[in-house]
């Protein structure tokens, strides 16, 4: 195999059932280039491991296996899943070869055979490296019920600058086909934040924009044993409003954009600041929000625990943040993000009428 074009970097954590399906996704996509896959395990109880390496003797290649270094029988919490998560993305990064990177989760596979060269094709032509990614909309995929439906309202394809990415759109990392800035020398990671589905993306937004296809390409898989879902909603939502703070040790002038992304987060948040759950599932969070002096956050989802001038002040920050997320959004959502929008609202109500 010549150099590769293309590296696929997968991660896998008990996943023995999904190991064929993902890979044959993988390997069976029609390239006029070489692609490299490599799989690391965080570990699997199950025979994961095994699977690997029968893909490993029949592509010797193209496919390699990492193990990664663990303790068995070792409990994997939802923020011990994530930091070993972290470890995984970090290896495979080192490891790859390509041009461009992949990431994949080895529950989740690839349901257009073109779906590398279309967005391989795409980085190609931009000579100037406008775009440090390319990515397109994926699939939601329901295992008990095999039913599929798109992540994204869907938009036109368009190209779109960091900050306009941001502020509205959400590709999932399963999507994106990024360049591999190590070949340039960057560690994107260098800055120490999670490498967790939004941020990584986020950490390559310095180096361009993104360019935008709607074309559903990859089926992410729901299972109820994912990081996600052991997750509760608060926790999730807290997480996602972390964001924010994380993402400025990346690059601070992004922050009216990571207000506007995750308003939502923050309004559902702002809704249950008074029930005393929210302040329990926080708990396991508060050691690391509090590293980042995350103080609004903290009292946020601290509330029904702080004391009175704490509350009274998180009532007139929050409500600050509010205000002024409405004049960034404003102002960070160009023209061109307007119109997109509309254009995929007004598709939605033709569809909607056509039935």
């Amino acid at each position: 195999m010549g150099q590769p074009k293309v590296s696929i970097l997968i991660s896998f954590y008990n996943l023995a059932p999904y190991v064929d399906e993902t890979l044959e996704s993988v390997l069976h996509q029609k390239t006029d280039f070489p692609i490299e896959v490599l799989c690391a395990d965080d570990g699997s109880a199950d025979n994961t491991v095994e699977k690997l390496r029968v893909w490993e003797q029949k592509y010797p290649d193209v496919v390699r296996v990492f193990v990664m270094d663990f303790i068995p029988g070792e409990k994997r919490p939802p923020d011990v899943r994530i930091k070993r998560l972290n470890a995984i993305r970090g290896r495979l990064f080192r490891e790859a070869q390509g041009t461009y990177i992949c990431y994949l989760d080895g529950d989740d596979f690839y349901t257009d055979p073109y779906k590398l060269q279309k967005q391989a094709d795409i980085l190609d032509a931009d000579t100037e490296k406008k775009y440090v990614a390319c990515g397109h909309n994926g699939c939601f995929y329901w295992q008990s019920t095999g039913k599929t439906r798109p992540i994204e309202k869907p938009i036109r394809e368009c190209s779109l600058t960091a900050k306009e990415y941001w502020s509205f759109l959400y590709i999932h990392t399963n999507a994106l086909m990024f360049r591999n800035l190590r070949l340039q020398e960057i560690d994107p990671f260098a800055s120490g934040v999670t490498i967790d589905d939004n941020l990584l993306t986020a950490q390559f937004l310095p180096y361009g924009g993104i360019y935008y296809l709607p074309d559903c390409m990859f089926n992410y898989r729901q299972t109820e044993n994912s990081t996600f879902h052991l997750r509760s909603q608060y926790q999730n939502f807290m997480l996602g409003c972390f964001m924010i703070y994380e993402l400025q040790k990346v690059d601070k002038s992004m922050f009216p954009s990571s207000l506007v992304r995750m308003i939502y987060e923050y309004t559902e948040l702002y809704k249950a600041r008074k029930d005393p759950q929210l302040a329990e599932e926080a708990q396991i969070f508060m050691p690391r929000f509090r590293s980042y002096h995350a103080g609004r956050l903290c009292r946020l989802v601290n509330y029904s625990r702080e004391a009175l001038l704490a509350r009274l002040w998180c009532e007139v920050e929050n409500k600050f943040w509010f205000f002024m997320t409405k004049v960034f959004r404003h102002f960070i959502w160009k023209p061109k993000v307007r119109a997109l929008l509309e254009e995929a609202r007004i598709k939605l109500e033709q569809q909607s009428a056509a039935q």
